[in-house]
């Protein structure tokens, strides 16, 4: 499913929750009609948002070139999807701070591409000429993730300033490394000189025993590694600082929200590779 339309899904499911909620005739949570009863202190609901993931600090390439220094940043569009919970500190009439817990499905992807020297290839006709090349990794990076935030609202005002931490679980990864012919408009139809792929990536070149193929039949992409991210850490811990603003729904209350998520753990033992994002979502949470 593309992520676009998981977003939109969630989005519609959240609107026909507050349509319900309407529906049903709970009233405001201030509920003049009857100004003994109680504002609810707790709330809950589902969350939503997208990831923009900012990947940095590098790690080691997977085919051991001079043309090939360590992958340093990569991006791509992520999402995060869970429930959220929302217990209000104080006198609750009046509170201003609360404590927002989360747990949520967690997709931070990116995509890492070096540049590297040009290479002997072969046209069709079988003539030679030298191409550019590069390096490029697709990562998929998914976590199961648990967040404590304080919300402080500024007085008069639903504007809400949030930071707390956040820690991780990694439940899936994938890593794709590639050597690449760069398209040439001159020289369409170029392939790798060497028709003994051995020649190009030998075998103490492999990573983890996978063995590199090429990818497509013109023989202008290899891949050199297709796997788990290699010792990755079992743990995340990160920092999140964000805004978020209330929008009173009847019993419900929509929280469109902005953060930083700053990564503090390394995702593998092996590197200075570390995650970041900017994230921008909603929770929608009901009274209880």
């Amino acid at each position: 499913m593309r992520i676009s339309t998981l977003f939109l899904t969630l989005v519609g499911v959240c609107l026909l929750s507050v349509g319900s909620v309407k529906a049903q005739g709970d009233g405001d949570l201030s509920d003049p009609l009857n100004p003994q009863k109680q504002k609810p202190r707790i709330y809950l609901g589902p969350v939503a948002g997208y990831n923009r993931s900012l990947h940095a600090g590098g790690f080691s390439s997977r085919f051991a070139e001079a043309s090939c220094p360590n992958f340093e940043t990569g991006t791509n569009n992520g999402y995060y999807f869970g429930l959220s919970g929302e217990y209000l500190l104080g006198d609750v009439k009046n509170s201003n701070s609360s404590i927002i817990a989360r747990v949520v499905y967690d997709f931070q992807p990116a995509f890492f591409e070096r540049p590297g020297d040009d290479y002997p290839s072969r046209l069709l006709d079988g003539t030679t000429v030298r191409t550019a090349v590069r390096h490029t990794t697709n990562v998929k990076y998914t976590l199961l993730q648990f967040e404590v935030m304080y919300k402080f609202n500024i007085p008069g005002t639903f504007l809400g300033i949030t930071a707390g931490p956040q820690f991780g679980i990694p439940i899936s990864s994938n890593q794709d490394q590639r050597y690449e012919l760069v398209f040439n408009e001159a020289n369409p139809g170029v392939s790798f000189l060497d028709s003994d792929l051995g020649t190009l990536v030998p075998k103490e070149k492999w990573t983890e025993g996978f063995e590199p193929r090429f990818t497509d039949q013109y023989r202008t992409s290899i891949q050199l590694y297709d796997g788990e991210i290699i010792h990755a850490n079992s743990f995340r811990a990160a920092i999140k600082l964000g805004l978020q603003y209330e929008i009173l729904l009847g019993r419900a209350v929509l929280v469109p929200c902005a953060y930083y998520n700053l990564g503090i753990t390394r995702i593998n033992t092996d590197d200075a590779w570390r995650v970041n994002a900017i994230q921008f979502g909603a929770d929608l949470r009901f009274a209880f």
